[in-house]
């Protein structure tokens, strides 16, 4: 049982006992344990992909004998993995090996009590050869188990050849050639009928260290890993062979009444004003499985490369093994399988026993942050989330966002606003327009003088007459303001808004930046400008025939009388031509678009 990089939960208790250096709770009820792997047999390839079979020391750690049923329970899955490079990836994984009769030996550091035959007794080992265990008649589908319930319709038998159904691996993924200085680990993951009802599930998977001979050949090295997951390797030779990385974090979550996944990370300074953020999902036993897996980070972070790895299911497993879809947007990053369970029951997700990995780099360094594993099949909750790290929002002096979604101008670029809506209710009074704005900010902001964000942070001036007063705000996130004033701006003239904030990240960073708006007249088809086809859609009104119900006589109401009328007309030309004020390419003394 580890300290100090995971949190466990507890299933078993009772009197604890040691075995290859890891701690076992003789607990309630049955409790099978992959305690070492003993022997491993290379069949050769085909098509570059090599044939593996593991051997298997197994131990009922509990206190009730294990059911050991012929063709059936328990049943052990085999995978492969590689850490290069400060990532570690699940290469290669087998289909189930059935149970078939047990020996009741010792060498579990218990008590054995001798019952054998279809059950392995309390405190009892059992031992498989990968001679046994790679016939491929006593492998059946991990697709056919669900490993939360411990329930088997997964049935051994048939396959020909060199790899069908045995841990297959691809030669290229044990080249040195690759992956110089790669490390290399096998593990075992468990399933077993009243080993999972009777809660003593979590422990079900162990790894051992192997090397890779010329002729892919692999061998044992080191000691097993009772109960920790392939995933720990990660942290215990992240920096080479007996040199653990401190920065990669393990943990554990498990799903309200359902099954357990295991959770890595790490992030690592590129030394360029980047960072590799790296992070990877076990599933030891959620037959609810992973779907989704989502990083947050600010819009303010660039991201690049990001990556994803899985392991391919093979030998006539139903599931898809195409990658899963990876989406970079302006709050996370976020991986996804390519269809959802509803639209396709098969398609790619992290299931039990596997482990995929995502990655990519960002210009920001590291902070807390939640994770998130959406589950692929439904019920509730729908995800879980990770104690983890994400980028850092960038702290920047604060300025105005161009170009967002729902904010009260479209082009920074020009430093001006156009507005369609109109500006009187009776073609005389100037009393509708705008008196709204909402603007966002690349940052979140305050008051310079660090108090929450207020009126006092804008001042209004116009280029002639008294301007509106702002009378009061509203934030969002921080970010996204809504300024509501006293007035409605006035028309043909430059509204400009001034603003004196700080960026809540560093308060050394103030701004002080002004943005102006303006209200034109005239924009007939309400396109954002006024144009020819203004003049057209003005010449059809005035003849009679309205190409819009949304027209109303104040867009045609040029010099602002009450009634439309040939001066409108020829003040409309006016202002098309540019020839008299207000002017389209001239308004104010300023140039608009």
């Amino acid at each position: 049982m580890r300290v100090g990089i995971r949190a466990v939960q507890v299933y078993a208790v009772g009197v604890v006992c040691l075995i290859g250096g890891a701690a076992f709770g003789e607990g309630g009820g049955p409790d099978v344990n992959y305690t070492d792997v003993g022997s491993i047999n290379n069949y050769g390839q085909e098509g570059g992909i090599r044939g593996y079979a593991l051997g298997s020391h197994t131990c009922n750690i509990g206190d009730q004998n294990l059911l050991w049923t012929n063709d059936g329970t328990p049943g052990l899955a085999m995978n492969a993995y590689r850490l290069h490079d400060g990532r570690l990836e699940q290469i290669g994984q087998s289909w189930v090996k059935h149970a078939c009769c047990a020996a009741a030996g010792n060498g579990c550091g218990l008590s054995c009590n001798g019952a054998g035959g279809n059950q392995l007794g309390a405190g009892c080992r059992d031992i498989y050869s990968a001679g046994w265990n790679g016939i491929q008649g006593n492998l059946g589908p991990r697709s056919g188990i669900n490993a939360y319930s411990g329930a088997f319709s997964s049935i051994p038998g048939g396959g020909a050849g060199a790899i069908a159904r045995r841990l297959q691996v691809a030669e290229s993924d044990l080249s040195a050639a690759n992956f110089p200085d790669a490390l290399y680990f096998v593990e075992g993951v468990y399933v077993g009928t009243d080993d999972a009802q009777t809660g003593n599930a979590m422990n079900n998977a162990s790894h051992k260290r192997v090397t890779v001979g010329g002729d892919f050949s692999l061998f044992e090295a080191g000691v097993m890993q009772i109960s920790d997951p392939a995933l720990y390797a990660w942290h215990d030779h992240g920096n080479g062979l007996d040199n653990p990385d401190e920065s990669v974090e393990i943990a554990e979550v498990d799903v309200p009444g359902e099954g357990r996944f295991v959770y890595g990370s790490t992030v690592r300074d590129n030394g360029d004003g980047t960072w590799r953020y790296s992070y990877a999902v076990f599933n030891l036993n959620s037959d609810r499985s992973g779907g989704s897996f989502s990083v947050p980070v600010d819009g303010s972070v660039s991201v690049t490369g990001a990556g994803f790895h899985g392991v391919p299911y093979h030998s006539g497993e139903p599931y898809d093994n195409a990658d899963w879809n990876v989406a970079v947007d302006g709050s996370a990053v976020r991986w996804s399988s390519p269809q959802t369970h509803d639209e396709n029951p098969n398609s790619n997700a992290i299931r039990w026993g596997t482990m995929y990995t995502f990655w990519f780099d960002a210009n920001s360094a590291p902070t807390a942050a939640d994770v998130t594993l959406g589950l692929f099949k439904a019920g509730s909750p729908n995800a879980v989330s990770f104690s983890s790290k994400s980028p850092t929002a960038l702290c920047a002096t604060p300025t105005f966002v161009a170009a967002a979604s729902g904010v009260s101008f479209s082009d920074r670029a020009f430093d001006g606003f156009v507005d369609a809506r109109k500006e009187s209710d009776d073609g005389i009074n100037v009393n509708l327009g705008l008196d709204t704005f909402a603007f966002e900010f690349t940052t979140e902001i305050e008051n310079v003088d660090g108090s929450p964000l207020s009126v006092d942070a804008f001042t209004v001036s116009d280029s002639s007459g008294t301007p509106p007063t702002v009378q009061g705000i509203s934030t969002e996130d921080g970010r996204r303001v809504t300024v509501t004033l006293s007035d409605h701006i006035a028309l043909q003239q430059w509204t400009e808004f001034n603003v004196q904030a700080r960026a809540m990240c560093d308060t050394g960073l103030v701004m002080n930046e002004s943005l102006r708006v303006g209200y034109l007249p005239c924009d007939v088809n309400q396109d954002g400008e006024v144009s020819p086809f203004d003049l057209l859609t003005f010449r059809q009104y005035v003849d009679g025939t309205v190409p819009d119900a949304g027209i109303v006589v104040d867009y045609v109401d040029t010099d602002r009388n009450g009634v439309h009328s040939p001066f409108d007309l020829l003040a409309f030309r006016q202002l098309v031509n540019g020839v008299s004020p207000p002017a389209t390419r001239v308004w104010a003394g300023e140039s608009l678009p």
